[in-house]
């Protein structure tokens, strides 16, 4: 597994500079048109800065919808904070409160989903890796569900499959 941590930081602050240099400081642009004009903006970036840097293939419109399963997060931390999606039985996404709320290295399988911010219509920091469980040995049950883990205590590698 190699370390891509500095491909996906350029990509990162790259985006996030074109956010918010070019369309947050203007009121008229934050709205959700723009939102969905900057991520398109944002899987052309990502196509070019990521996968074409590492000469790997993804289907565009798939960036950012479906886990990539060559980019794995891991933690970073012996013990690092993670937000889980926790579902309700009339809402099935929307809240990150589950129990489980710390991960160790090597507990879980996490892909890569995209770079995430709470408010899309204010200034960008893309703070959290949106990830997608793909394997958890001691919780089974959180195979499948989504979970948030800030940048700073994760690290992003590329993995052979």
């Amino acid at each position: 597994m190699a370390d891509i941590n500095n491909i996906f930081d350029h990509y990162r602050v790259s985006a996030r500079s074109i956010w918010n240099t070019a369309f947050w400081p203007d009121p008229n642009f934050r709205n959700w048109d723009s939102v969905e004009q900057f991520d398109e903006i944002q899987r052309i970036l990502f196509s070019e800065l990521v996968l074409g840097k590492l000469g790997k293939d993804w289907p565009t419109p798939e960036i950012f919808r479906i886990p990539i399963p060559f980019f794995l997060v891991l933690p970073s931390l012996q013990d690092a904070p993670i937000m889980i999606q926790n579902p309700r039985p009339d809402k099935p996404i929307g809240y990150w409160d589950h129990p489980v709320n710390r991960i160790r290295p090597g507990e879980a399988e996490m892909h890569f989903l995209e770079y995430f911010d709470w408010n899309r219509l204010d200034y960008l920091d893309l703070r959290y890796y949106r990830v997608q469980i793909a394997k958890f040995d001691s919780r089974p049950e959180l195979v499948g569900r989504e979970a948030l883990i800030e940048r700073q205590h994760a690290d992003v590698h590329l993995t052979d499959k």
